[in-house]
């Protein structure tokens, strides 16, 4: 290991010990407890008898996650403590990280009792706003409009929602931003001044360990972007009960995983328990705009501030 890949670093308040770098992550600059998370190189063969078993990831009954990408890497999570690649190819390639710090963390966040959502978060008057919907659905590219007016970013792609306390917080994950290319160039920056998130894609990750990182923060609302192709202004629909919490369930990361290691009745009491520490949902149906991009801002804000 180098000095750099021997350092430790910080994700969602956890001290993370890793084998090879994370420039992904700030370095770990807290008290001087031992790793709550290790991250080692080595062997990672199939798994025996699988509860699920799809093409990529495999859960056993002790709730071990196994998951591969070919060409990139094999990955173990077991235990909530530790995460054991075996990669394909170079270790610092981005692609090794890219799936480490997304699939991997969010079986690393079932494990620890967290519940992680498919949303970006940022920090509007002191709670967690969380942009939910699946891949290409705006997440980033709105969370990064959010930062570019000067609110802090608090996580992108995957928002663990911690349920472990008094009362349930939206943890620091990984604060840097993934955007496509378009997306990229219109918040003002160039592909060179961002790395490529893998070789033939061209999505680009951009950094924001300048920034002071935020505290694991109370929810205060979640938005469940959908697109549609009409234009006009974006229409908010507010989500209660029963839709609220189905609405929720689908965003959740890794679902069909998080069954196979606790079972449907403890996935739906930690899913409802989730849903129902975020005083607001709603649907946001908007049409892609890079021109609208501050006025939505603003009219998120003015949305959630009315309705408290």
């Amino acid at each position: 290991m180098n000095d750099l890949a021997a350092a430790d670093y910080a994700l969602c308040g956890w001290r993370v010990a890793s084998a090879i770098a994370l420039p992904d992550l700030p370095r770990w600059t807290g008290d001087a407890r031992a790793p709550d998370v290790t991250i080692a190189l080595g062997a990672v063969p199939p798994m025996a008898a699988p509860v699920l078993q799809t093409p990529v990831v495999q859960i056993d009954a002790a709730g071990q996650a196994r998951f591969g990408v070919a060409g990139v890497a094999d990955y173990l999570v077991a235990d909530g403590t530790r995460i054991t690649i075996a990669p394909h190819t170079d270790c610092g390639d981005p692609a090794v990280r890219l799936f480490l710090l997304g699939s991997g963390l969010g079986y690393l966040s079932h494990q620890r009792g967290a519940l992680p959502m498919h949303a970006a978060s940022v920090v509007v008057d002191g709670t967690a706003i969380c942009f939910a919907g699946a891949s290409g659905s705006g997440k980033s590219t709105l969370s990064d409009a959010f930062a570019r007016r000067g609110y802090a970013v608090l996580s992108d792609d995957v928002s663990p929602v911690d349920l472990n306390g008094s009362a349930p917080r939206i943890l620091p994950s990984l604060r840097r931003i993934r955007l496509w290319a378009d997306s990229l160039e219109n918040g003002g920056w160039s592909t060179a001044d961002a790395e490529q998130c893998r070789e033939g894609l061209q999505k680009f990750s951009r950094s924001l360990h300048a920034d002071a990182a935020p505290d694991a923060l109370p929810p205060g609302a979640i938005f469940h972007l959908w697109q549609h192709g009409q234009g006009g202004a974006p229409r908010f629909t507010r989500l209660r009960g029963r839709d609220a919490v189905e609405e929720f369930r689908l965003q959740v990361y890794r679902w069909r995983s998080l069954v196979a290691m606790v079972g449907v009745p403890a996935a739906m009491a930690r899913t409802a328990k989730a849903a129902a520490a975020f005083p607001l949902h709603f649907v946001l149906e908007r049409a892609l705009d890079y021109d609208a991009l501050d006025a939505l801002v603003d009219e998120i804000v003015a949305t959630v501030r009315a309705a408290r």
